[in-house]
């Protein structure tokens, strides 16, 4: 008798068959196994794992990096424009308006420095130092002299970079040709973004008559923006079409809810119509032990990896190819959890429903990648406009998001295999493990006993409670369930956390390299 309930709507099964598995040894000491094997790992993850603990940079330094990151998308996109706003007096209201904007936006972001500095005894100056060299960056020397006057002792990076400027401080600048050594210096500007210094140290150079080197500087910058702009040029444009066709999406789906007759749903019907869904089958034995030991085998399969990094490493900061490694442990720890508590064989396709082809009347009907590829893309677009939306909602209320989990990593001075380390675990490694426990494994099996969206809601806690926002990844968690619950395919949901951690990762680079 097949106990694999008929395809139909997409509710677990009525009644489930009671399956158990096969355990030496009372029931309750595994239920107590599963537990500790949660608890234990997201416990060591809430501390932060201090041995492997990738650091993160201090929000100051992220937002710096964002502001310069945009200022030279503006300046080099729209250079005559900028050019001529910045020499037209602000006589128009308007233009008053966004003066007075951007004066309080700076006093707000230099009080932020000060309140930093005044924590940091031991460094008492280095967030306004951070604050100078954006100014001298984005071409402001004014605001960097007139913050310069406010600290006592500055660094001779620093002093070098005010040398030559009109009416900055005598206590803050150097002598002319201890200002060019100290430019020409290898250590010049560790720390800072390579944009950051090098823009400065050019505009620095032209003052100091050094015009051979500032003309050099220069050729470098114009090349690496010629690179750098149009690339991220066209893809805040493809972001801004995405994002329109996400929110022509849910107009389109208000307006149909609103003009539906009574007792309809045209188009939530549309939308499930469009790809097969996941069918009512039984993956994974009915014993309710399975979904909280396997997910706690996974996390604590992370945590040995992490320990091993830690005692090969033995340094606190975890590298990219640290990261590389536990991705990869993880991944195939997901792999085995799923071939073990399959119910039918072979495992990891039934069960994550990849793309396996069967001739059963149970069996929904697979997608293929290219029409998973096409639905991943459906739901990012989809996704754009609420994650704004979250995000603007949160900031609203004062709440700041999360550091990406590595950006701490790209934040650093790192080569071009670190850094590829990085990519390959973001883009691939990451939502190839995660996307088979939480969606292929975890999902599926509460999906069984309990429902779609109390699987949902639980999934997408557990997935959040790993990542540093709550808010942001459980909307990101949702959205990959419904991705996998509307098409039936675990391919789509991988495609869309690619995809995602693809954008996010490159614009972390983007802003890490200005």
């Amino acid at each position: 008798m097949n106990d694999v309930p008929p395809q139909g709507d997409r509710q677990p099964p009525v009644a489930l068959p009671r399956e158990r598995l096969t355990l030496p040894g009372p029931r309750a000491a595994w239920w107590l196994l599963a537990m500790l094997s949660l608890s234990v790992p997201l416990a060591a993850h809430l501390a932060g794992e201090p041995e492997t603990t990738v650091e993160q940079p201090d929000a100051l330094t992220s937002e710096l990096r964002g502001r310069t990151f945009i200022w030279r998308l503006i300046s080099n996109t729209q250079p005559q424009i900028q050019a001529q706003h910045d020499k037209k007096p602000p006589t128009d209201p308007t233009e008053t308006k966004v003066k007075l904007a951007e004066d309080a936006d700076w006093r707000e972001l230099v009080a932020h420095a000060a309140k930093i500095d005044a924590t940091n005894a031991d460094q008492p100056a280095n967030a306004r130092e951070q604050v100078i060299v954006h100014a001298l960056a984005v071409e402001h020397p004014e605001r960097a002299v007139a913050l310069a006057r406010e600290v006592t002792v500055l660094s001779a990076d620093v002093r070098a970079l005010l040398t030559g400027l009109p009416d900055a401080p005598t206590a803050s600048v150097m002598d002319k040709h201890a200002a060019l050594a100290q430019l020409r210096s290898r250590g010049f500007g560790h720390g800072w973004s390579a944009y950051q210094r090098d823009h400065a140290r050019q505009l620095a150079y032209e003052r100091l008559d050094d015009l051979e080197t500032a003309r050099k500087l220069n050729a470098s910058l114009r090349e690496r923006d010629n690179r750098v702009v149009p690339t991220w040029s066209a893809a805040a444009m493809l972001l801004l079409i995405a994002l329109f066709v996400g929110g022509a999406f849910w107009f389109g789906a208000f307006f149909r809810a609103l003009s539906a007759a009574p007792g309809t749903h045209p188009g939530r019907d549309w939308v499930l119509s469009r790809y097969p869904g996941l069918p009512r089958d039984l993956p994974y034995l009915t014993d309710p032990l399975i979904p909280w030991l396997g997910f706690g085998g996974w996390l604590t399969g992370y945590l040995l990896a992490s320990l091993a990094l830690a005692a090969m490493a033995g340094q606190r900061s975890m590298s990219g190819l640290g990261v590389l490694f536990q991705s990869g442990v993880g991944v195939l720890t997901a792999i085995a959890i799923v071939q073990t508590f399959a119910r039918h064989p072979p495992g990891l396709p039934h069960a994550a429903r990849l793309s396996v082809k069967s001739d059963s009347l149970h069996e929904a009907p697979q997608i293929s990648l290219p029409q998973a590829f096409l639905a991943a893309l459906r739901v990012l677009a989809a996704l754009l406009p609420v994650m704004l939306a979250v995000v603007l909602i949160l900031a609203l209320g004062g709440i700041t998001t999360a550091e990406h989990p590595v950006s701490g990593l790209v934040f650093a001075d790192l080569d071009p295999l670190q850094l590829s380390a990085i990519g390959v675990t973001v883009t691939l490694l990451a939502p190839l493990g995660e996307e088979l426990i939480f969606r292929g494994f975890f999902y599926r099996a509460l999906r069984m006993r309990l429902g779609v969206w109390p699987a949902l809601v639980i999934t997408s806690l557990a997935f959040s409670a790993l990542h540093p926002s709550l808010g942001p990844y459980f909307v990101l968690s949702a959205a990959f369930c419904l991705a996998y619950e509307w098409t039936g395919s675990l391919w789509t949901s991988m495609l869309l956390h690619g995809l995602w951690n693809g954008l996010s990762f490159a614009v972390l680079v983007g802003v890490a390299v200005s």
